[in-house]
């Protein structure tokens, strides 16, 4: 693969010490020595800094090169330093450039103060300037975030002209490029709806398009109001399978809730192989949190995506965030708010389906029913938000929108609800709480009749009912004995 990737990229050693070797033969075939007037001329090297496309252009030459299309990279900085030893207007400098290797004249650099500087604007230009005629060493010592840092390369001032062959160049132009690098985090907690739940969460990061990789390692900063599971799993889009511990390891760090994959040398070779592939391919990294607290929990994901970036600790990073928070019932008395009633007892479901059946009631920490206090009001913490889920706001048309359900199942002597039917609510905000409100009302007292002791009157009353028969009973035998006389039928009492 290496070999493959080498031969388009423009600026790998090797193409870089092709162009000088070419103005090297030049120089001994047609010159035969650096002309002594060029010695004094202001020279310059010209950056020109732009995004790694899919495919690789051709090899700088030292000339303009149409970069219609690319996308330029604002503030990278460079430094030129001169190679000491190598003087160009000698047969002998000159075959000792065309065998020095970039890796090489870094030792030879180490010391060496920078005789340019130069920092990107924004459509991607520095000049390194002024330079007398050497062999220069420039290095890409400032990357922005989001980019791989291109390889030092050599430039040879003065260059000779690649086109006519017998002129010289005091400007070259170098292309530079750039390999994006970026991630993005994603989590999952549509299935989340109290403390203690598992929330998902997912990195996808980008493969930069180098030759070679040197270096890789994603973090996952965790929230600390989050419980890290352990064990992510790490697997190459369309790539070959990873094996923990062989292709990368895995650290926690639980001082900063950190976890950190890095890939090996031989995991960084199953990168190499999955970006040939496929120049788009990717690395997903999963792992599970548990709910600890409420609040807006936000966990990031930062790629090093080289080396240098791990050492300078200078990544990329995207972040992803879960919210919880209380929703809050409150008794009164019916037409009187400021009479709370305490001892109410209520249930709370995810669903309505759930409250009106009342099954499945929504427990947290091993509760799972709650009763109003002396101030009518009881809390239950720690919900995931109605109106966000899977990392996006939702209005009450999503499907994925929560309401959460109070119902009521006991209340305090003398109290009757007003409505005791289930009480939808929405949990939004963690400080400034939706409160339900629930009504009661005082309990009717049914009349009674009350006991009448055995006094005179009920005596009375009860000896006027005695008189009362008696008289019935003497008016019914009169009767029967008139009836007798006109009949001859004789009647006794």
């Amino acid at each position: 693969m290496k070999q493959k990737t080498d031969a388009h990229n423009n600026m790998t050693v090797k193409s870089l010490l092709g162009a000088l070797l070419a103005m090297v033969l030049a120089l001994i075939t047609a010159q035969g020595a650096l002309a002594a007037p060029l010695e004094s001329e202001t020279m310059t090297i010209e950056i020109h800094k732009f995004e790694q496309p899919d495919e690789r252009g051709v090899p700088s030459n030292g000339l303009v090169q149409d970069t219609t299309g690319l996308r330029p990279i604002k503030a990278a900085t460079f430094t030129a330093k001169r190679v000491p030893g190598i003087d160009l207007t000698t047969i002998a400098g000159q075959q000792a450039a065309s065998v020095l290797a970039a890796n090489d004249a870094a030792d030879l650099v180490s010391n060496v103060p920078a005789a340019a500087s130069a920092t990107t604007d924004a459509s991607g230009n520095a000049t390194l300037t002024p330079l007398d005629a050497g062999l220069y060493y420039v290095e890409e010592v400032m990357t922005p975030a989001g980019y791989v840092e291109a390889v030092p390369f050599l430039v040879a001032l003065p260059l000779t002209d690649p086109v006519s062959r017998d002129q010289w160049l005091t400007t070259v132009h170098i292309y530079p490029k750039n390999a994006v690098a970026s991630i993005s985090l994603d989590v999952v907690d549509q299935d989340a709806i109290v403390l203690g739940d598992i929330v998902h969460w997912t990195s996808t990061s980008t493969i930069p398009n180098v030759p070679s990789l040197d270096g890789y390692r994603v973090e996952q900063v965790i929230d600390t109001k989050l419980e890290y599971t352990g064990t992510p799993v790490v697997s190459i889009a369309g790539g070959a399978p990873l094996t923990p511990g062989v292709d990368y390891t895995v650290t926690f760090d639980p001082d900063t809730n950190t976890v950190a994959i890095e890939f090996t040398d031989a995991g960084l070779r199953k990168l190499e192989d999955a970006l040939e592939r496929d120049p788009n391919s990717t690395v997903t990294i999963e792992y599970d949190t548990i709910v600890l607290r409420e609040g807006e929990l936000i966990n990031e994901a930062i790629l090093y995506p080289s080396r240098s970036s791990i050492d300078d600790g200078r990544g990329v990073s995207d972040t992803a965030i879960t919210k919880w928070g209380p929703l809050s019932v409150v008794v009164h008395e019916y037409g009187n708010p400021s009479n709370l009633i305490a001892n109410a007892c209520f249930m709370v479901y995810a669903s309505e389906a759930d409250a009106r059946a009342q099954r499945n009631p929504i427990s947290v920490d091993g509760v799972n029913q709650w009763v109003t206090d002396d101030q009518g009001r009881f809390i239950v913490p720690g919900l995931r938000f109605s109106n966000f889920a899977n990392g996006l706001d939702r209005d009450p048309s999503d499907p994925l929108y929560r309401l959460y359900w109070a119902v009521p199942v006991c209340i305090p002597p003398g109290w009757t609800w007003v409505d005791d039917r289930p009480l939808a609510g929405a949990v939004n905000d963690v400080l400034q709480f939706q409160t339900l409100i629930f009504e009661v009302e005082r309990k009717p007292v049914p009349p009674s009749i009350p006991d009448m002791p055995v006094t005179g009157s009920q005596v009375a009353g009860l000896g006027f009912l005695g008189i009362s028969f008696i008289l019935a009973g003497i008016i019914a035998l009169a009767s029967r004995r008139r009836q007798a006389r006109d009949t001859g039928v004789s009647a006794s009492l």
